[in-house]
This record gives structure tokens, sequence and C-alpha cells, in this order.
């Protein structure tokens, strides 16, 4: 199987919705302690599981925190790189920041995904047999409370996408977007015919997948693990929680 070398985690935002914990007030959220751990080290242990040698942390305010504690990724194994997204612009702008260094197929997980899986293969299998542009890595999701403040996915019998629909106020179907995407650097080009949104000119990665699922090219694959998007104070309970009760696998 095809390996996939190159990782970019976007890692700039603030957390917003998640301010009510003390400690968020003075840390970007993928550095908020999940029991011994920050969450961006859970998702640069899963890029190390996905065989990724390569990692291109996209950081925001208060950077430092994050190149102080991670600096090169020696310590992981991994080599990491660092680009500024100096405005809040969306994830698809933060991902586009990436694209002087990538020239070939790469994964994205974003700074907030926690995500307790064995083992990814089965996401870089489906992406290199499909030909896909983009896949996502999805999982069913019961609490319709989740998927209203998250996104849905609606599929076709061969797991192609159809519609994201972002923050659905009725989700169509019950399978939940997750924070990991596979994407061949095509993916760039769809970015820059994305849509900016008022008023901050944001350039959402749903949107641009919505773009390559009219195209043909964006496929979805279930996640053979857990995954816990971090939004809410709620969201990191349930993730503390589970990482207490269950091991976090972290051997590559």
């Amino acid at each position: 199987m095809n390996r996939i070398r190159w990782g970019v985690i976007p890692a700039a935002g603030q957390g917003t919705r998640i301010k009510d914990l003390p400690f968020a007030r003075i840390l970007p959220k993928p550095m908020l302690p999940l029991q011994d751990k920050p969450i961006l080290e859970y998702i640069v242990l899963n890029m190390k599981k996905m065989h990724v040698s390569r990692i291109v942390m996209v950081v925001g305010p208060q950077k430092e925190l994050i190149t102080k504690y991670f600096a090169d990724g020696r310590e992981w194994g991994i080599s990491i790189d660092y680009v500024e997204q100096k405005e809040p612009k969306g994830i698809a702008n933060a991902i586009s920041l990436t694209r002087d260094l990538i020239d070939e197929p790469f994964v994205v997980m974003l700074g907030d995904d926690v995500t307790v899986a064995s083992s990814f293969d089965n996401l870089q299998r489906s992406f290199w047999r499909r030909k896909a542009w983009a896949l996502e890595a999805a999982v069913k999701e019961i609490d319709a409370d989740v998927l209203k403040r998250t996104c849905c996915l609606s599929l076709d019998n061969e797991s192609r996408i159809l519609r994201i629909e972002e923050k659905p106020l009725n989700p169509a179907t019950s399978i939940r977007g997750t924070g990991i995407y596979l994407f061949d650097p095509i993916v760039f080009d769809y970015i820059d015919r994305t849509p900016r949104l008022p008023p901050r000119q944001e350039v959402e990665i749903t949107n641009t997948l919505n773009l390559m699922a009219k195209d043909g090219r964006a496929f979805a694959e279930y996640l053979n693990g857990v995954n816990f998007n971090v939004n809410t104070s709620d969201d990191y309970s349930a993730a503390s929680m589970y990482l207490f009760r269950h091991r976090f696998d972290d051997r590559s």
C-alpha cells in the first residue's frame, strides 16, 4: 500500500466555545490537556500511526506555546514545521498556507480532533483504490445534538459524498464527518475557487469539499475507532472520560 508522507494540522483555533473551562482562558484549544497529553499530542501520535514522516502545523495566536512544546518534532520521531495563520480565515485557508511545501497527497487532522483508533490503514487503502481527490473519515453518530453542532454527510451507495451540511438544524443522515481528511494536492485549486464568507472572508473546508463532491471525486470512509470533535466543554468532558476508561494506543 502507498503511504502518505505529509500531514497538516490546522492548530490556530482559539476555542471561543470552550472558554468556560478555566485553563482554556490561557491555553490555545489544541493545547488543552486530556489525561497526560495536550490534544495536539494525540494528533501527532495519530499522524505517526498513519506513517506520516513530516507534519506542517498551522499556528496562530499563542503559537509559542505550541512551537516550544513540539519544537522540531524530534522527540516524537517526526519532522515538524510551522506556518502562521495571522487572521482567523477558516480551515481551508489554513490548509492553503501549506501549498508551497506540499506537492503530493497529504492527510489533514484538525487541531481539535481526538480519535482513538488502532489503525488508519483503511482510510489510505480507500483513498488510493478510489483515486480520490478527497476522502473524509466518518462515524455513525447516534446523538442528534452532536450532529447539529458538527456536520453530517450524505453518501451514495459507493460512499461518494453527495453533500456535506455544516451544523444542520435537521440532519439528513446519522453520518458525521470527522476532522480527518486525505487530500490530493488538487485541493489547493478547489480552495482557490471556494467562496469567501463574510464578515471575515473565511474559507471553510466544508464548502471546498462540496465543490469537490460536485465533481464526483470526494468520498467518505468509516473510521475504525472513536472520534470526538472538541468544540464545547461537553465534548471535552466526553473525550476526557473516554480516555480515562480506555487506553490510547500510541504505538505506530
